[in-house]
């Protein structure tokens, strides 16, 4: 085999470098590159009074009809924050803790995943380090009619209730993106209580 550097050892380089640099981030303070974007994260509450993450600061609701073409069930999530551009979305579910593991739950999702779509691609799953809270998460790729699409789906329990979320971007940005949604989700913090949502 010929000796010598090849373009795909050189992109994954790049993207190990891009990854490390994304994880020494301070997501209060520093300006970071996304996209050729310089992005600023900001504290964004979710669910009046229940917890609060910090987002890019372009982020914003995503309107009523672009949350229907991009989510066609009914059950879609009742907070969707996005990027300007919609290619990036935050989606979040606040309910009333069923006393259930996190690890059954996160079991049922996978499930509910592969069952509406089977092509769904499941890499990894974990624990996340959050400050007396608990946390579970999974991550996928699934497939839109021209496009692939990075997801991480994500549960926290807090003081009687779970806060059931999801991101997902194009596939091609995922390493960009991924290791500062868990930043931001290790950061994230209860401010308050609130009502469950009562749509599920």
């Amino acid at each position: 085999m010929k000796k010598g550097n090849f373009v795909d050892e050189k992109i994954i380089l790049q993207r190990k470098r891009t990854q490390k640099l994304a994880e020494d981030y301070d997501l209060l303070t520093d300006e970071i590159l996304i996209r050729g974007k310089r992005l600023h994260f900001q504290w964004f509450p979710l669910f009046q009074e229940g917890f609060r993450m910090l987002m890019p600061e372009d982020f914003v609701l995503l309107p009523e009809q672009a949350a229907k073409d991009r989510y066609i069930f009914s059950c879609r999530p009742p907070l969707i924050l996005s990027s300007p551009d919609y290619d990036e979305n935050f989606g979040f579910h606040l309910l009333e803790d069923e006393a259930v593991g996190l690890d059954d739950l996160i079991r049922k999702m996978q499930e509910a995943v592969l069952l509406h779509a089977p092509e769904t691609v499941i890499y990894d799953k974990g624990l996340l380090a959050l400050n007396q809270m608990e946390g579970r998460w999974f991550e996928y790729k699934n497939f839109t009619i021209d496009d692939e699409t990075y997801n991480i789906q994500f549960l926290i329990r807090s003081e009687g209730v779970l806060l059931a979320g999801t991101f997902n971007c194009r596939m091609v940005f995922y390493d960009q993106w991924k290791p500062l949604v868990f930043k931001a989700l290790e950061l994230m913090e209860r401010t308050g209580k609130e009502r469950v949502d009562e749509s599920r």
